[in-house]
């Protein structure tokens, strides 16, 4: 902890800087700079591990981004509150990280347009709206580990083995999933996978089956095939827009923020 004199120390010329901060000469700037750094440097969120960088660049670049350029005229008055600060632009960072993600999974999914759904599914007497509702509903049944493995494996066509380190036997929870990718080229092909009588025992398998009131002993159609595929695709969107935390990476070795 910092002491009080320490803070008193530090802080009444960090405020007096930060409200006149437009109008510091390159010297001021300079001592301003290494004085929020200084005072910064005990405070180690915990949520920093999850994007990363080390402690040091996030304090460069909270310096940069909202104390120099920020919108606000709020000077901190004291250490807990520049604390509050920096903690506040490390969550920040985490929602870009995690719209960013969700963003560039859903592009790698290659979704067909929603209208496009409507006919193929009204055979099996369901709406676009009514498969997202029970994709909704399905997602909420499954643990954490294997929504990651929906979402960046079986929606964003990740490999299986670069989530080995944030999920155990993430192979054997991916198998009971019943993860499957489309082929280059070929619109179906995760639908026909899923509904292969290797997978059909598997969660996603069986629920896919279930949602178009087909058995497990069924021999499959074309049509069956593409509707599979639609509800699978619309699961995927539903898996996509959840909001989650992201998957903790290792953080910069240089300085790891504590627990």
């Amino acid at each position: 902890m910092i002491g009080p004199a320490v803070q008193s120390e530090q802080f009444e010329p960090i405020h007096a800087f930060w409200t006149r901060r437009q109008q510091l000469t390159q010297g001021e700037l300079g001592e301003f700079y290494q004085r929020v750094i200084a005072a910064l440097t005990p405070c180690r969120p915990r949520e920093a591990a999850s994007l990363g960088e080390s402690l040091a660049d996030l304090r460069h670049q909270f310096f940069i981004e909202k104390v120099l350029h920020g919108d606000s005229d709020a000077a901190p008055h004291h250490v807990g509150a520049l604390f509050l600060y920096f903690k506040r632009f490390i969550i920040d960072q985490l929602r870009k990280q995690r719209d960013d993600d969700d963003a560039d999974a859903q592009e790698g999914c290659d979704l067909q347009a929603p209208d496009s759904y409507a006919e193929p599914l009204r055979d099996y007497q369901l709406t676009p709206l009514q498969v997202r509702d029970a994709a909704d509903l399905f997602i909420t049944t499954l643990p954490h580990d294997l929504i990651l493995l929906l979402r960046h494996c079986g929606c964003g066509g990740m490999p299986v083995k670069e989530l080995a380190e944030q999920i155990a036997s993430a192979h054997y929870h991916g198998g009971k999933l019943g993860l499957v990718h489309k082929q280059k080229g070929e619109a179906n092909s995760a639908g026909r996978q899923v509904v292969e009588p290797a997978h059909r025992a598997t969660l996603l398998g069986s629920w896919v089956l279930n949602l178009l009131k087909l058995r497990v002993g069924d021999a499959l159609a074309a049509r069956d095939l593409q509707a599979a595929q639609i509800v699978l695709d619309i699961l995927c969107l539903a898996a996509l827009s959840l909001h989650m935390d992201p998957a903790s990476t290792p953080s910069n070795p240089d300085e790891r923020p504590s627990a």
